[in-house]
């Protein structure tokens, strides 16, 4: 099962975006939420930029590795979280990857991926096993460029604001 409204993922990536194919859904666990996130990694031509809370999925995170050999990828985590035994974030920090822990009173608490600057994908769900098989959780991926914009300035303004580990 796929996205809701789209099989594939990759075919609205491509499609008209002043169409309905603008924005898409995808529900866990009953859909493959992290392989949707995966081909949205994958389909990333010239930059990704990441604010995610908890960051335990290998999978994803192989994808994350693979995509920074090839374009700049930055990744901002929360700082607890990341110091937490399943996180992975310093499996990304040993590659060299840029990662930075946001700097803030509470906790960095969004979820997001920016492709490209010009696509997103957004929701409550983290990058871990839980969010793929046992957790409910929403992803919203959205190719509306006045979104996108603002979602890139917040990360953009975080990214400046946060600690390099």
């Amino acid at each position: 099962m796929g996205c809701a409204g789209s099989p594939q993922l990759a075919q609205p990536l491509q499609g008209d975006l002043s169409s309905d194919s603008a924005i898409t859904t995808c529900f866990s666990p009953d859909e493959k939420c992290d392989e949707q996130l995966i081909s949205f990694i994958r389909s990333a031509k010239k930059s990704i930029d990441i604010a995610i809370f908890s960051l335990t999925h290998p999978q994803i995170v192989h994808e994350i590795l693979m995509a920074s050999r090839r374009i700049p990828v930055r990744v901002l985590v929360d700082r607890r979280q990341s110091k937490e035994r399943h996180s992975l974030v310093s499996t990304l920090i040993k590659a060299q990857v840029p990662a930075r822990s946001g700097y803030q009173r509470g906790i960095m608490h969004h979820k997001f991926v920016i492709v490209d600057k010009d696509k997103l994908e957004t929701g409550s769900f983290n990058f871990t096993h839980g969010a793929s098989f046992k957790n409910q959780e929403n992803q919203i991926y959205i190719w509306k460029s006045e979104v996108v914009s603002q979602y890139q300035s917040r990360f953009d303004k975080m990214w400046h604001e946060a600690r390099v580990f």
